[in-house]
């Protein structure tokens, strides 16, 4: 296992890519995972937020891979996979990957990936999924799969699910190097 060698769990955090970076910085490496139960500045694509309350799912994975970390096409890809894999197995729902870091079902998004490359040549793969709320402000084009299934969803079995398809997912990119 790779990914999710270690799991740090926080209550709240600004942004989970946000803390996996300072643990970069004081020499956390790849397989880190961390977890936040809501966030205070969670992001989407350059200049979005992300709704991040309680109930939801918001993590961030490290990764060194030692093709060039510059694609990072591919690199989502194996986010979208993982979270796609997840959602399926909860649901049974039809999950779309729109290219190139959104999931949606019926045409209204559940789950988004964030991908940043560090420098260090290490980069963070960051996931949101609405399990159990969505921003009532986009509710035209944001979906909880609560609001799908009328299923309450557990988080922590959703991230430590999510964690294995990671990690399955990058090994077998890794694979294909």
């Amino acid at each position: 296992m790779i990914i999710g060698n270690k799991v740090l769990h926080y209550k709240e955090l600004d942004s989970t890519n946000e803390e996996a970076r300072r643990l970069i910085k004081k020499g956390w490496g790849e397989g880190l995972v961390v977890v936040a139960e809501s966030q205070t500045k969670g992001r989407g694509k350059p200049g979005r937020r992300w709704f991040s309350p309680q109930g939801n799912l918001y993590l961030s994975a490290v990764i060194k891979p030692y093709k060039n970390p510059q694609e990072l096409a591919p690199i989502t890809l194996i986010g979208a996979l993982a979270a796609r894999a997840v959602i399926v197995r909860l649901t049974k729902l039809p999950v779309i990957i729109k290219w190139p870091n959104d999931l949606q079902i019926h045409g209204r998004k559940v789950g988004g990936i964030l991908t940043e490359r560090l420098s260090s040549g290490q980069v963070i793969i960051g996931i949101g999924l609405n399990l159990n709320s969505a921003p009532a402000e986009v509710k035209q084009t944001a979906v909880s799969l609560r609001q799908l299934t009328g299923k309450k969803y557990d988080p922590r079995a959703a991230i430590s699910r999510l964690t294995v398809e990671l990690d399955k997912e990058y090994q077998l990119f890794l694979k294909r190097l």
